[in-house]
């Protein structure tokens, strides 16, 4: 098990609160960009992070749009054994670094990567536990971004997200500023409902639960207006799929590339195949395409 306190800053002899968390790394009150009422960033650790302890106690972490680096912070303060932050703005990658330094955590416990988590998902050593706090809803291509995550194949994800008020499992397209509907020619996102986020989470062949925020006591805090009306959403995933051991799986995806005459025909086969085993076909098809990646790459270092 991990030390927690490995790597922390000197604190006082009085030990750190976990109801008042950024009240001791008070850093990030300074550096977040998201909003920093303390208040609202310590609601948000105890249900995201404190609660989930002893899912992330010795876990690596995977943290998607990183931001300053807090959440990835919070989670080497409650076990986490080391995290790799994805984040696109270069302030606050910088942001990120400088935090850890401060609070003396070493270096080899942690990285941040200035990139698009689409295209650096792909690079970046695997982990245990994902974090994906506040940004799906700023994406479209929300599939797309839960397939890199499942081909990476962690443990476990949690995901914070704001979700459409609309009815069915629906992702309702939106401008960042102007809201609904979007202006003809301007910025999209997609925030997904909820009942799209449990079709989404379940064709992975994952199991998910809500926390649920009306129970947390947290709700009294300044600005948890989004969580206290369900316009935000927490989630904890469980992405070890059980219903197929590893040999399974291997014959099953080599079943598939046997069988399959074209692209075209792949996802016939997928469906059938995924049937005869017992798993979901986005499931098998994200092991189909994952191996025919590395036999393309295989090939490509043969021929050279």
């Amino acid at each position: 098990m991990a030390d927690r306190n490995k790597g922390a800053a000197p604190m006082s002899d009085r030990p750190v609160e976990p109801e008042r968390f950024f009240d001791h790394f008070d850093s990030f009150v300074e550096t977040s960009q998201t909003g920093s009422v303390v208040d609202r960033l310590n609601a948000r650790y105890l249900a995201l992070i404190h609660a989930n302890r002893a899912l992330i106690d010795g876990s690596s972490v995977l943290d998607l749009a990183s931001h300053d680096g807090l959440f990835s912070f919070a989670a080497l303060q409650n076990g986490a054994s080391r995290v790799v932050g994805i984040e696109a703005e270069p302030g606050l990658v910088a942001m990120s670094r400088a935090n850890m330094e401060r609070y003396d955590i070493a270096p080899s416990r942690y990285e941040f990567i200035c990139g698009d988590v689409f295209d650096d998902i792909e690079t970046v050593e695997p982990c245990d536990i994902v974090l994906c706090f506040g940004i799906l809803y700023h994406v479209n291509n929300h599939m797309l971004l839960l397939t890199r995550i499942a081909e990476s194949d962690p443990r476990a994800m949690i995901v914070d997200t704001n979700i459409s008020q609309l009815e069915s499992a629906v992702i309702e397209v939106r401008n960042p500023l102007g809201g609904s509907p979007p202006r003809l020619g301007g910025q999209l996102e997609g925030y997904p409902t909820k009942a799209a986020l449990d079709a989404m989470f379940s064709s992975f062949g994952w199991t998910h639960r809500y926390v649920d925020w009306t129970q947390s006591g947290l709700l009294d805090r300044p600005q948890m207006d989004d969580y206290r009306t369900g316009q935000r959403v927490t989630a904890i995933i469980d992405c070890n799929r059980q219903d197929l051991s590893a040999r399974q799986r291997d014959r099953a995806v080599r079943s598939v590339i046997e069988q399959q005459r074209d692209r075209r025909s792949q996802w016939v086969v997928i469906m059938r195949i995924a049937a005869e085993v017992g798993t979901t076909p986005q499931a098998l098809c994200v092991w189909v395409r994952k191996a025919e990646r590395a036999l393309r790459q295989k090939a490509k270092l043969t021929a050279e």
